[in-house]
């Protein structure tokens, strides 16, 4: 095999979905040493890979659907909105305690008990 094809193998391999997800309490934890605000970290308005564990779907100011996640222990730790109707969907779909992966936007979140994530696609 042609070394140009093993690397683009290799590449594809590491950007698999959910390979280099973060559980949502490590990057929490970031939040929380910032001062529970998303101005510092560098992941402020970039796609992250997270795993969580959804703990239910509310409904944000303009109605839209939005899931609350957090972590095993059933803590609050973040808010996802989806990237489109069907990732709206998935997210309604999720049953209470159903471990997911999902690549998000991190939004600015500041004096917030969750940070806040846009642009979610569920893997």
């Amino acid at each position: 095999m042609k070394p140009t094809i093993m690397a683009a193998l290799a590449c594809g391999l590491l950007l698999a979905p959910g390979a280099n997800a973060q559980d949502i309490s490590t990057l929490y934890q970031v939040y929380e040493q910032k001062g529970y605000s998303t101005l510092s970290m560098e992941e402020l308005n970039q796609p992250v890979q997270i795993t969580a564990v959804a703990l239910g779907v509310k409904s944000n100011l303009q109605g839209a659907p939005m899931l609350v996640a957090g972590d095993d222990d059933g803590y609050e730790l973040a808010r996802l909105n989806g990237a489109d109707e069907a990732q709206d969907a998935r997210m309604k779909a999720m049953r209470l305690g159903q471990k997911f992966d999902a690549e998000c936007v991190l939004q600015f979140t500041s004096g917030s008990d969750f940070m806040a994530f846009k642009q979610c696609t569920f893997d």
